[in-house]
């Protein structure tokens, strides 16, 4: 759900976008690319500010509630951004670099959430879900192997509570970060 003068709320960010990423430098991407998306929000609204200030019209209170909505949305994303700074592995590469040196660590443990998430729901992964994990670089090394782990636990009695339980578990998680509960 969009909440009003906003493109995305805070809880939408931190649980959804960047919080829906598998390790911080993926989760400093996806920010990376919303704060750009709202700079530039701004910096058009920006143009156009000396003609709604002081106005009481209509138009002039929705200007600055989208204003007001997209500076509050940037600072959160430059919160979170903090944030993810002391955990990021690439961080001392140019964000260019960074974003494409996280991208098949991010791409493994997305394919292995999937695996988990289609084995809980139905036993099995979609042929073109596993036609994606065969393309990555480390699919026998990493993904075939967890893919055993889940189908060795799901044939165990309790394995199935016992993978929730799993799933529930983050390595990273940004909401943590900032300091939710």
């Amino acid at each position: 759900m969009k909440p009003p003068n906003r493109v995305n709320s805070d809880f939408q960010t931190a649980y959804f976008l960047a919080g829906a990423c598998h390790t911080p430098d993926g989760a400093y991407a996806v920010l990376c690319s919303q704060r750009e998306n709202r700079e530039v929000a701004l910096f058009e609204a920006e143009s156009h500010l000396a003609e709604f200030l002081g106005q009481d019209t209509p138009i002039a209170r929705m200007f600055m509630r989208n204003y007001d909505g997209a500076k509050a949305e940037l600072a959160f994303i430059d919160k979170c951004i903090q944030a993810l700074q002391p955990h990021r592995r690439y961080k001392d590469l140019p964000d260019a670099e960074a974003h494409e040196a996280s991208q098949q660590e991010e791409w493994k443990l997305e394919l292995i959430h999937r695996a988990e998430n289609h084995m809980l729901t139905s036993g099995t992964i979609p042929a073109d879900h596993f036609a994606t994990m065969r393309m990555h670089p480390e699919f026998k090394t990493a993904i075939v192997p967890a893919i055993k782990r889940i189908d060795v636990l799901m044939l165990q009695e309790g394995g199935k509570e016992k993978l929730l339980e799993l799933c529930a578990e983050k390595e990273f998680d940004l909401p943590l970060l900032l300091g939710a509960k």
